[in-house]
């Protein structure tokens, strides 16, 4: 019995809230180094496979929804974005094993790209992170790993279907020969179109067929050198109907293609290897076909093809120069190109290198005293110079307490669309034009983190934080030079800040069952318009239980999400949408690890709004697993 016990509380613990999980061997995201989890400075929030298998979501924006803190924003025709603290989805940089991914649209990576049957856990750090990453990183690094294996052989098929006519099918294969470790893995998705507005025969949820394929290798000569390369592939096929003006019937089209090879090789030495220089190359290349065709008329039509490629390159040295004390040292260098029909010229094209630092310290053993001061400067061939300082500490006066600090800058560069925008909507009387001068956003931020641990099956957490942002980029309307239609141009005229409290709790209340809870509070001003941010809501809260019995493999969870009341500014005035509530709801059954059955049900309360909330309705879905792994 005491056995059985231990067991269900290791498989809790693996399997639990994000904030408080922590996958065995390490995290990389907060340091751009190999740190233990609960040793790091930079706490750093982890979602590890089996949270995401647990999730029952089938790409990244649903494995994030499913954490109170983060406020995933859903589009009808952008996909869903990541908002972190209060700040845009442009201020949240998102990587793939720690590398940019190509093809932002309307500032924000679509997070409904990346699906999960490839993802072998998530990592997230909030505040700015410009001082390692660079631009965009004002507000969080999300990375995405992808999922590897070091065993003989594994095997995985997975099929689900569920409400409106959803289809989800993955099959995963890997193998280790040797010094040689393979794997593969392809899937495929589709689902109809849902309306949350009958009134109109405009749709809120576009219809979609959706095809992955991912392809990994590992050399490992000896321990000391790691080769590594593959290729990825995603496609999209998007169909949607639109409103347009005068009761206009639109049918849009939107094709996504993704292709992304990486290369990188290791050296490690000294003594635990924790001396390390690395080096790699990635290259991304991003498509997005859009038509829009009116039906019956063309005065409404559209035809756009968009490509995006970025190249990076980067090095880095890891020097352990005693056990209290690590440097790290990098080079960076990413050259960006994109074509459009929106953009003057048809293309445009940066060069980007940087050089970054950091110094970690462990100034004190007990009390546990840790310090890590670093800066970056990035020079890139638009904008100049941008220099970002960061200092992070953290401090344990008890083996129960943990507390952490860190301040920094960042920076967001002007998009190509910002500097380079030539659209014309004739129907409306409007021109939207880029502006080459702009100056790049900037923020300054602070957070104060606490992490109590009274006893072993509790752990509460709270964090304070502050971001002030200026040379906030808005497009303006220029009177002067509007002539016959209306011009708008993008100019750096806006201050705003977030501010607000994140806090959480995870209880193993008994050998089977789990509870986390979770409370955000998020006060926000747009101090050009002293008003709040759109679309902020001031609280958030969560709820998660999850229950598993060990002798029957019987697995069950749910969580239930409230929101407060968000404000928002249309052209009548402003409105504030009311408070709204979901509830998602799972159960599994393993036999013998290799066969699960599944089922779920998504947003029970059937919260949605086609304009403000355009969530997928009441979903139900079930499915199968089949597992197969040597030892």
């Amino acid at each position: 019995m005491r056995a059985r016990i231990a067991i269900a509380i290791a498989i809790a613990s693996t399997n639990a809230h994000a904030q408080r999980s922590e996958p065995e061997g390490v995290v990389v995201t907060a340091t751009r180094t190999e740190r233990n989890p609960g040793e790091s400075t930079v706490q750093t929030e982890v979602i590890s496979r089996a949270e995401i298998e647990a999730s029952g979501a089938e790409n990244l924006a649903g494995v994030l929804e499913e954490h109170g803190s983060l406020d995933v924003q859903r589009s009808s025709a952008f996909g869903a974005s990541l908002r972190v603290q209060g700040l845009d989805p442009q201020y949240a940089l998102v990587l793939v094993d720690g590398q940019r991914v190509a093809g932002r649209v309307n500032g924000a990576v679509d997070l409904t790209r990346f699906l999960t049957e490839d993802i072998e856990r998530v990592e997230i750090v909030r505040g700015p992170s410009s001082a390692l990453y660079g631009s965009d990183a004002l507000g969080a690094v999300v990375n995405i790993i992808p999922r590897r294996t070091r065993r003989a052989w594994e095997a995985e098929l997975r099929g689900r279907y569920g409400s409106f006519d959803s289809v989800d099918a993955s099959a995963r294969g890997a193998t280790t020969r040797g010094p040689v470790a393979v794997t593969a893995v392809a899937g495929y998705h589709r689902r109809n179109a849902f309306d949350l507005d009958p009134s109109d025969l405009a749709t809120t949820g576009a219809a979609f067929d959706a095809l992955s394929a991912a392809a990994r290798a590992e050399w490992r000569p000896d321990p000391a050198w790691l080769v590594a390369t593959g290729v990825e592939y995603f496609f999209r096929d998007q169909r949607a109907i639109d409103s347009g003006a005068g009761g206009a019937v639109l049918d849009r089209f939107n094709r996504t293609e993704t292709i992304s090879v990486p290369l990188s090789m290791s050296y490690r030495w000294g003594p635990q290897r924790r001396s390390r220089v690395r080096a790699s190359l990635w290259l991304s290349y991003y498509r997005d076909q859009f038509l829009r065709d009116q039906r019956g008329g063309d005065a409404l039509d559209q035809s756009q093809d968009n490509r995006n490629i970025v190249a990076q390159a980067d090095a880095q040295l890891d020097l352990a120069i005693s056990p209290d004390r690590a440097i790290s040292v990098g080079l960076d260098g990413m050259f960006e190109w994109q074509q459009s029909d929106r953009l003057m010229g048809q293309t445009a094209q940066r060069a980007r290198l940087a050089i970054y630092y950091q110094d970690e310290l462990t100034l004190l053993r007990a009390p546990r005293l840790s310090l890590i001061p670093g800066a970056r400067l990035d020079v890139d061939s638009q904008f100049g110079l941008a220099p970002t300082p960061k200092l992070q500490a953290r401090f344990d006066p008890h083996r129960a307490l943990s507390l952490r600090l860190s301040y920094g800058w960042g920076f967001r560069a002007p998009s190509f669309q910002e500097l380079n925008l030539l659209f014309e909507n004739s129907s409306a009387g409007y021109v939207v034009a880029g502006n080459p001068a702009l100056r790049p956003e900037r923020s300054r931020s602070v957070d104060l983190g606490l992490e109590l641990r009274p006893h072993s099956r509790v752990t509460l957490s709270c964090n304070l934080f502050r971001n002030d942002l200026e040379d906030l980029i808005s497009a303006v309307s220029d009177a002067a030079r509007s002539g016959d239609a209306q011009l708008f141009s993008y100019q750096n005229i806006a201050r705003a800040w977030t501010m607000g409290v994140e806090s959480s709790a995870r209880v193993r209340a008994t050998s089977w069952l789990t509870v986390d809870a979770s409370y955000t509070l998020t006060a926000t001003e747009d101090q050009t318009l002293a008003r709040p941010l759109e679309g902020r809501a001031l609280h958030r809260a969560t709820l998660a239980l999850t229950a598993r019995h060990i002798e029957t493999g019987v697995e069950a969870s749910t969580r239930a999400a409230i929101v407060g009341p968000r404000p928002f500014y249309p052209a009548t005035g402003a409105i504030e949408m009311p408070a709204y509530a979901s509830i998602d709801a799972r159960v599994a059954w393993t036999f013998r690890r290799w066969l699960q059955l599944f089922a779920g049900a998504d947003n029970l309360t059937d919260a949605g709004d086609a304009r403000y909330l355009p969530v997928q309705p009441r979903t139900f879905y079930g499915g199968a697993a089949l597992r197969y792994a040597t030892p």
